[in-house]
């Protein structure tokens, strides 16, 4: 009995004891704070998420652009006399079109001068923002030029 009685009289099995049901856990105080913290770093998180997505996006239709572009050279060079393509719609942009240097525009045809564009969907309003740039390929030239003054195309060339 006195193993008992020494151990009972311990201060840790007295703090043990004296506890009262409900005690454990954390205080409202804590709870806020926590979330506090959480919803912080969500709000600095979130918009670098979002701008990841834009330039993803804008990497495909200038990836698409180029593609075609190419797909096109290598459908000439075999021979083909008039070569088409099907039509490409990366997201966040309308199809890929092949224009003409007299103003006809082909969303299948390919060409031998002339520009390949990706065009960025919305017209700028303020109910339907244009986020991504356009990307236009000169088949011609080779020159490579986007809109300036988007993500993903700070210089004017991809």
């Amino acid at each position: 009995m006195t193993l008992l009685k020494a151990y009972l009289n311990s201060p840790r099995a007295k703090r043990a004891l004296s506890k009262k049901p409900g005690e454990e856990g954390f205080s409202l105080i804590e709870l806020v704070v926590v979330v506090a913290v959480l919803a912080i770093l969500s709000a600095i998180a979130i918009p670098s998420f979002t701008s990841i997505s834009l330039k993803a996006q804008a990497s495909a239709a200038a990836n698409t652009v180029a593609t075609v572009a190419k797909e096109c050279a290598v459908k000439y060079a075999n021979g083909e006399t008039t070569p088409t393509r099907p039509i490409v719609t990366p997201d966040g942009y309308g199809a890929i079109t092949v224009t003409a240097p007299t103003g006809t525009g082909a969303t299948v045809r390919c060409t031998r001068t002339g520009l390949i564009t990706a065009a960025a969907e919305g017209d700028g309003s303020t109910g339907n923002p244009r986020t991504l740039p356009d990307f236009v390929y000169n088949v011609t030239t080779g020159d490579k030029t986007c809109t300036t003054g988007y993500q993903g195309c700070p210089s004017g060339r991809w």
